[in-house]
């Protein structure tokens, strides 16, 4: 008992430490745009599993984090931005020391802007804990880590695009990946005019609040109209059965081509809005049968309590 008070003692002291006194080292695409979704990786090896380990993301936009393929992402969207507009640098540290394995650790990010517009400061990550033999150690990401762009992308008001992805980029946050579309991340100069907020204890988060069923639909040709009656500020999801493969399909600003699947559900990654009345529609091969249900997830913030 004596021993793991002295470690995680020491664990807290070491994350204090790191925190305090430094700028992001930001990396991002080599050619950033205003809308495109990416993804980032690097794997670390080791010679043994780690005693204790952190992640520190800090982040323009909006993120998933990822440790040998685990979503450790705590919320429903992270950091969660009282102002959607708003790119202010937050950070926030996950402990990931159950995620990590004995002899590498690939850890991954998922990164959305906050909103369409060019920012070449995307995401600074640290990694950092103490190793089997008690030695601290820290890194941070660099032009070594991997950067390419996601499937999903958003559009210039404020919705998002979702093809369907192709087989090399399925398992892009695992061990196994196709490393022939990826490139080096760009490293980016600190910016000395920002203030970090750094999220570490108590710290306001968002998370879904309910789960929301239309109280009636009306349907006109392919087009169906669903009425909440309520507003509620989130995103809506559609659990789709058998629809037409590469078929589109529409739904208050999120397009959505269909994967074939006998279910698949369609809903918006990163961007939120409020919502009452939704439309969906879908091109000439799309089916409105083929909708199974439609929910409103409406999500809300809250303080987050604790260590992640």
């Amino acid at each position: 008992m004596v021993k793991w008070l002295f470690g995680f003692v020491f664990f807290l002291q070491a994350t204090a430490l790191h925190s305090q006194g430094f700028l992001p080292r930001w990396i991002g695409c080599a050619e950033p745009d205003s809308t495109s979704e990416l993804w980032f990786r690097h794997t670390y090896l080791c010679a043994g599993r780690p005693r204790f380990a952190a992640i520190e993301v800090t982040t323009t936009g909006f993120f998933d984090l990822y440790v040998n393929g685990y979503n450790v992402s705590t919320d429903s969207r992270m950091p969660f931005r009282p102002q959607e507009k708003d790119d202010q640098p937050i950070c926030l540290r996950f402990d990931v020391t159950r995620f990590l394995r004995p002899d590498s650790n690939t850890i991954a990010l998922w990164y959305g802007p906050s909103y369409p517009h060019v920012q070449p400061r995307q995401v600074a990550v640290s990694y950092f804990g103490r190793g089997h033999d008690d030695r601290f150690f820290s890194f941070t990401a660099d032009e070594n880590w991997l950067c390419r762009k996601a499937y999903i992308s958003l559009d210039s008001v404020g919705g998002e695009v979702f093809p369907a992805p192709d087989a090399c980029q399925r398992g892009w946050n695992g061990s196994d990946f196709a490393p022939a579309c990826w490139q080096g991340a760009a490293c980016r100069p600190p910016d000395c005019t920002r203030k970090t907020d750094y999220r570490e204890v108590c710290y306001p988060a968002e998370r879904v609040a309910k789960v929301l069923i239309p109280a009636y639909r009306v349907v006109e040709g392919d087009t169906v109209c669903y009425e909440f009656q309520t507003g509620f500020y989130g995103y809506v999801r559609a659990t789709l059965r058998n629809a037409h493969r590469d078929s589109w399909l529409n739904i208050n600003g999120l397009r959505y081509q269909c994967r074939g699947e006998t279910d698949e559900q369609a809903y918006r990654k990163f961007t939120r809005r409020l919502f009452r009345r939704i439309w969906a529609t879908g091109d000439g091969p799309f089916r409105s049968s083929r909708i199974e249900r439609i929910e409103g997830i409406e999500t809300r913030s809250y303080l987050h309590f604790g260590w992640q």
